[in-house]
C-alpha cells in the first residue's frame, strides 16, 4: 500500500469522525455585570479542564468532565466584551483550547414594590415587567396579608436607543386575583436614556417603581361579574 494511500485512508476515517466528539462550551452570550449563568463544557473522551474569565470567576474551575459538566460562571464587574476560556486536557497529553466570547452590560435594573395591605394571603401573583411595549418579564409571588416584598428584574440587553423609554408593571393583568385600591392593576413610569455605548448612566439603575397598595377581593377562579358590589336585601 503506498504512503499515499495511508494518507488518504486516514483522512477519511478523520473526515468521518463526527462532529460531536470534538469538546464544546455552550452558554449565554449576554451576561450583565457581577451576574452569574450556567455554563455547560461536555466531551466524548474523558479530559482534565481548566476554565478562566479574567475579572470574574468559574466553579469549578478546573476537574474532570466525561461527558457534560455544569460551571458556574460570575461576569466581571466591568462591562464590554470579556471570553471564557476553557482549556482540555485528555490522557494522551493532547490539548484542546475553547473560547467563549460574551458581551456583558450593565443592566438595567427595575424593581417594584408591592405591599398586600389585604387580610388574605395571595399564591402565584402574576407579576409583568413590560419595557417600551415589549414583555421582557415574568414572575409569580407568593405575599401573605399585609406582607410587603420587592420584586427586582435585572434586564440585560443591547443599549437602549437615546431618549425616551417606558417601563410598566402590571399584576394580575387578567384581575382573576386582586385589584388595586385605584382599581388598576398597573403602573408606568418613564426615564430617558443618554448613552450609547455599554454602560448606563447611575441613576437608571436604582429605577424604581412603587407599585400602588393592593387590596385582595374574592374573584380568585370567579367570573368578574361578582366583582360588583352585594345587592341590598330587600
Amino acid at each position: 500500500m503506498s504512503v499515499a494511500l495511508v494518507m488518504l485512508l486516514l483522512l477519511t476515517a478523520m473526515a468521518a469522525m463526527p462532529s460531536d466528539a470534538a469538546p464544546k462550551v455552550e452558554g449565554p452570550f449576554k451576561m450583565g455585570t457581577g451576574d452569574t449563568a450556567t455554563f455547560t463544557i461536555s466531551t466524548i473522551d474523558e479530559a482534565s479542564f481548566l476554565a478562566e474569565m479574567p475579572g470574574g470567576a468559574v466553579d469549578p474551575a478546573e476537574g474532570v468532565v466525561d461527558g457534560e459538566k455544569e460551571l458556574q460562571v460570575t461576569a466581571p464587574d466591568s462591562a464590554g466584551e470579556h471570553t471564557l476560556k476553557v482549556t482540555f486536557t485528555y490522557e494522551d497529553g493532547s490539548e484542546r483550547v475553547l473560547e467563549w466570547k460574551v458581551d456583558v452590560f450593565e443592566p438595567y435594573v427595575f424593581t417594584a414594590e408591592l405591599f398586600n395591605e389585604g387580610s388574605i394571603a395571595v399564591e402565584e401573583l402574576p407579576v409583568k415587567f413590560i419595557l417600551n411595549g415589549e414583555v421582557i418579564h415574568q414572575t409569580k409571588v407568593d405575599m401573605d396579608a399585609g406582607e410587603e416584598r420587592t420584586v427586582e428584574y435585572r434586564h440585560v440587553s443591547e443599549p437602549l436607543s437615546e431618549g425616551r423609554q417606558t417601563i410598566t408593571v402590571t399584576i394580575d393583568p387578567d384581575g382573576e386575583m386582586v385589584v388595586l385600591s385605584s382599581g388598576s392593576t398597573s403602573m408606568t413610569s418613564v426615564f430617558y436614556i443618554g448613552q450609547d455605548d455599554h454602560s448606563l448612566a447611575n441613576w437608571i439603575m436604582g429605577l424604581t417603581l412603587v407599585i400602588m397598595s393592593f387590596a385582595l377581593v374574592w374573584v380568585y377562579r370567579k367570573p368578574k361579574k361578582n366583582l360588583g358590589r352585594p345587592r341590598g336585601r330587600r
